[in-house]
């Protein structure tokens, strides 16, 4: 079985550390020198350090783009399962929390009926040939024609 980043990392800082205090044990021994051997102490604990720094410095990396890879994932999931109409419900929600505030409402939702949404398309189609027409009309007038010459 292959062993992960983290795992070796945690074995290679477990003997690095029993390495310390082999040093400790062995600059306090009679006759040995401690100022020697508490240096060479202190270079093993910047190794552990930098290692430690260096592999999940590497590992923190690889782990953000997992993080936005899985993340965009299930945003993706979550704008699938959600139903386009629970805006309004959202809406309503969040004016209701503005009312408990002291605060006016932002929108207003109106009540819908078919008629008034025919009548209100009709109104627009009505505007929308009217402006089609004027704008024939203009086009064809004497004015409009001789201004087309000209350029």
């Amino acid at each position: 079985m292959k062993q992960t980043a983290y795992e070796l990392l945690a074995l290679l800082d477990r003997n690095l550390r029993e390495s310390v205090d082999l040093f400790r044990q062995l600059a306090e021994c009679p006759g040995q020198r401690s100022d020697v051997l508490t240096p060479l102490s202190n270079e093993v604990q910047y190794v552990r350090a930098q290692a430690g720094f260096e592999v999940t410095a590497e590992a923190s990396d690889f782990e953000q783009e997992q993080a936005t890879h899985w993340s965009r994932i299930h945003h993706k999931h979550e704008m699938w399962l959600k139903d386009p109409d629970d805006v309004f419900l959202d809406a309503e929600e969040r004016d209701e929390q503005r009312k408990k505030q002291g605060l006016r409402p932002r929108i207003v939702i109106l009540p819908w009926s078919a008629e008034e949404e025919e009548k209100l398309l009709a109104v627009k189609r009505a505007q929308a040939a009217k402006t089609r027409k004027a704008r024939r009309k203009r086009a064809s007038s004497p004015k409009a024609i001789v201004e087309r010459r000209k350029k």
